[in-house]
């Protein structure tokens, strides 16, 4: 060793690394969300030759309880309400859905599937779960139905986010407490003189 050179310590002896709480549960979040992920990739890459992602979801949530207002679509779907509104307006230009008017709520509009709407959802979801069925292809039955279990007691173990509930008779109260107080309702400007 050379003359003031710092005297080199012994290498700290290699003890197996002891996991944090929490840290495997981490690990098994990103694989969750890696596979996710490449899944996703797969299916919209097999889908959206003919459809995308989104127009796929509205369509299927449509399907499912149709002449839904904007309002619980955009609940339903968990998208913003102006997201919502696009891809409603482009699905009705391109015939896979209309808006007709609410016959009780006059201020809302009620969106339905179209013939055509439901061909092309009905065909999209053959493809769809072809390719489902091809992403799963590598676990066998029996592996699948232990996935869903343990994904179901995941879920269980989750609270429902909450959503504000409004009841129609508390709605209609704030709608009469607004027009006994006059809000929302435009005061008229006097005539400028000139």
């Amino acid at each position: 060793m050379r003359r003031g050179a710092p005297a080199r310590r012994p290498a700290a002896p290699i003890t197996p690394a002891v996991e944090a709480p929490g840290e495997q549960a981490v690990r098994a979040w990103v694989r969750i969300l890696a596979v996710q992920k490449r899944a996703l990739a797969a299916i919209r890459d097999d889908l959206e030759r003919e459809m995308t992602m989104p127009r796929f979801d509205l369509l299927a949530t449509v399907c499912r309880a149709d002449g839904q207002t904007l309002a619980s679509l955009s609940r339903s779907m968990l998208v913003t309400a102006g997201n919502l509104t696009g891809l409603v307006d482009r699905a009705a230009r391109d015939g896979m859905l209309e808006r007709r008017a609410d016959p009780v709520d006059r201020r809302a509009w009620r969106v339905h599937i179209t013939p055509k709407g439901l061909r092309a959802f009905r065909d999209a979801e053959r493809r769809h779960a072809a390719r489902v069925a091809k992403v799963f292809g590598t676990l066998s039955p029996t592996e699948i139905g232990t996935l869903m279990r343990l994904l179901d007691k995941l879920r269980a173990g989750l609270k429902e986010p909450e959503i504000p509930a409004v009841s129609p008779a508390r709605a209609a109260v704030s709608r009469a407490r607004a027009e006994l107080s006059g809000v929302g309702k435009r005061k008229r400007r006097a005539p400028r003189e000139t």
